[in-house]
């Protein structure tokens, strides 16, 4: 079977609130029970690697278990591109502050599409496709079906004046065909090799699309 990367933030901080944030954990939980029962190996990644922090709001008893998934996390810099066969962005608000600066993260991810890579995000993850590029020098999600955390959604939480940016809206000012379900609906939106789901209710529709593309692209073995 495949290998998938997930990515998440190393931001503790929700701006000046003095709140904490982080991974969303159910997002990270429901994804990789998907890619684990489908058979494929797992490992997760963050800017800064070690332990990733977690957004309070999403810890429950029942996913305390998924926490040894953050304890140990690669450092971006480790990766190459051509480890892993799909790579997926997890939310959760930390990822809006480090994930759309992180030059580390861009490069690697830009390879992996212009190799043909599966890239994949849910929730505010869709943060960390607005800075790459294609190989002409696009932005990457210009002309492309994508979603994320919607500003409605956003406003719902009373954040929209907390995050440094709308997600909704930065996606839109880089040329991507936004779309988005009512409030806490799943929504996916598949556009060749880039699968996008737009809140935390998406995580699962998200990884199984990823699955079901990998049976159509040949398994890389390494770089």
């Amino acid at each position: 079977m495949g290998k998938i990367l997930m990515l998440v933030t190393s931001h503790a901080a929700l701006g000046d609130t003095g709140k904490a944030t982080g991974v969303y954990l159910p997002e990270l939980a429901d994804a990789h029970q998907i890619f684990e029962q489908a058979g494929h190996q797992v490992e997760v990644a963050s800017p800064q690697g070690g332990q990733a922090p977690v957004d309070p709001g999403g810890l429950t008893e029942n996913l305390l278990p998924t926490l040894r998934l953050l304890e140990h996390t690669l450092p971006f810099h480790q990766i190459r591109a051509g480890e892993y066969n799909a790579y997926m962005l997890v939310g959760g608000h930390g990822v809006m502050w480090d994930f759309p600066t992180d030059h580390t993260l861009a490069t690697l991810l830009e390879e992996v599409w212009n190799n043909g890579g599966i890239l994949a995000a849910v929730c505010h993850g869709s943060a960390g496709l607005l800075s790459l590029t294609t190989a002409d020098g696009y932005p990457l999600v210009e002309g492309k079906q994508v979603t994320g955390f919607s500003n409605v959604e956003e406003e719902a939480l009373g954040l929209s004046q907390v995050v440094p940016f709308l997600l909704e809206d930065a996606l839109k000012r880089r040329g991507a065909h936004y779309s988005s379900a009512p409030t806490w609906q799943a929504h996916l939106e598949m556009d060749g090799n880039l699968i996008t789901g737009q809140n935390p209710a998406s995580a699962r529709k998200v990884a199984e699309a990823v699955c079901v593309r990998l049976r159509f692209l040949p398994l890389q073995t390494g770089a």
